[in-house]
């Protein structure tokens, strides 16, 4: 497939990650760092605080008024078939915002063919979206699996340090789930090198996109919607007039 947007540090498509992830060779990137749908049971429960979120009927996570975003869930199964595509394609890690039942049976139950969870990070959030029902606490927190392809010996530039996150959410794209780009810069600094290729099957708005040039690194972007392919590409050009100015 053509790419949607390219430049000498990135390629951004527009399409199924499915389909194109089984189109790439084995081991051809250094590091995946993604965002992908949540299992059902999650998106059914979606609210947010911000005017016009809510849910389908389906248990997709909807953003209405003048745009719609829709997340088809993955059920368990979909998720261990796309995260052994993950391990098949990294050479390294494999860095993923999961719901809290993906990410414990992906450590506890069965880690995707290829991949090993050493260790489930947590990102608390500064500003939770409030619970509707007020009868249990709010879910004020997501976690990050960090995985590993297990044919590799791991190695990361943390040290012994943690890799948990204090962070409010991202708001202003009009994306459900834009992350804190600060958290993802953090991530392609400790989990990949200078000039590394850093792949976002899921990119939503281009955070990691974003982070990974940022840091030196190559990145390639997949998104189904066009709309945050066009989003991503504007935020690059926006990027590069940015560096000219400060090169001037």
């Amino acid at each position: 497939m053509d790419p949607y947007y390219t430049d000498d540090l990135v390629t951004l498509y527009h399409g199924d990650c499915l389909e194109l992830l089984a189109e790439m060779a084995d081991r051809s990137v250094d590091v995946v760092i993604t965002d992908p749908p949540f299992d059902a049971r999650t998106h059914s429960m979606a609210r947010s605080n911000r005017n016009g979120y809510g849910t389908s009927g389906g248990g997709n996570r909807v953003l209405s008024g003048t745009a719609e975003t829709r997340f088809d869930c993955w059920d368990h199964p979909a998720q261990l078939a796309f995260f052994e595509q993950l391990g098949r394609l990294t050479r390294r890690w494999v860095i993923a915002n999961l719901s809290t039942d993906t990410a414990f049976r992906f450590e506890v139950e069965q880690a995707p063919p290829g991949l090993k969870v050493m260790r489930v990070g947590s990102w608390i959030k500064t500003n939770p979206m409030p619970i509707i029902s007020a009868d249990r606490p709010a879910m004020g927190w997501e976690p990050i699996a960090y995985m590993h392809r297990v044919d590799v010996k791991p190695a990361w530039n943390g040290g012994g340090r943690a890799a948990n996150y204090v962070l409010p959410t991202s708001q202003g794209s009009g994306h459900a789930t834009q992350k804190p780009v600060d958290m993802v810069r953090d991530w392609v600094r400790k989990f990949s090198d200078h000039g590394d290729t850093v792949l976002d099957p899921c990119m939503g708005t281009g955070t990691t996109i974003r982070a990974a040039v940022d840091e030196g690194r190559r990145a390639i972007g997949i998104e189904v919607d066009e709309r945050w392919c066009e989003y991503t590409a504007r935020r690059l050009d926006q990027m590069a007039l940015d560096f000219g100015a400060k090169e001037t």
